[in-house]
């Protein structure tokens, strides 16, 4: 917003939707931040100077859509001993500029960031978000079977996306095998096991 003649003379209000949010502000800006689906609305501003006020600027539409939520997909999600996985993220295809975070879920552990589900915390599976939409895990020992998250920022400051939905990860080394073995194999000893 900038007013001709002696801009530090003037002070200024802010209006959303005709209420008044800023009552007074000697500098000729109005910085929203950060942003929620909230700050949705019309802004005018207006100039005071002593006993003078200035026209109503013309309306400013600001409109935000809902908070995107990233799809998560894993591949595969089966896994034997030794293989690798890739995580896939994807978040509206008309938007760029995101960097994503990949997370494991965790039962809760203090100091973690938590789902909404407060059973579960988030461990990073990276220090820092990436502008890469897949993430390869690599499991160092067994495969670390549960189930995962990603969410996707952009900005500064930094507006995030909802979590994605979990997805499972489901390991061919979950459970070592079990057997029955009935010694000695008589007939009787087989019918009393079927028996109970």
């Amino acid at each position: 917003v900038t007013y001709r003649g002696e801009e530090t003379d003037w002070n200024y209000r802010w209006y959303k939707n005709s209420q008044l949010v800023i009552p007074f502000n000697t500098k000729p800006e109005y910085r929203i931040s950060p942003v929620y689906i909230s700050s949705s609305g019309s802004y005018t501003c207006e100039g005071v100077k002593g006993n003078k006020i200035s026209n109503t600027s013309d309306a400013v539409q600001l409109t935000l859509s809902d908070q995107p939520q990233p799809v998560l997909s894993i591949s595969p999600q089966w896994l034997n001993p030794g293989d690798s996985v890739t995580l896939s993220s994807e978040v509206d295809k008309t938007s760029t500029g995101w960097r994503f975070s990949w997370y494991r879920t965790v039962l809760y552990r203090a100091g973690l960031p938590s789902l909404s589900d407060k059973s579960y915390s988030l461990q990073p599976l990276s220090d820092n978000g990436t502008t890469e939409v897949s993430y390869t895990l690599i499991p160092a020992g067994p495969t670390p079977t549960g189930r995962y998250v990603c969410r996707a920022g952009r900005g500064d400051p930094v507006y995030y996306t909802l979590y994605s939905e979990p997805q499972f990860l489901w390991s061919g080394d979950l459970q070592p095998s079990v057997s029955l073995r009935i010694s000695p194999n008589t007939s009787q000893h087989r019918h009393q096991s079927l028996s109970h």
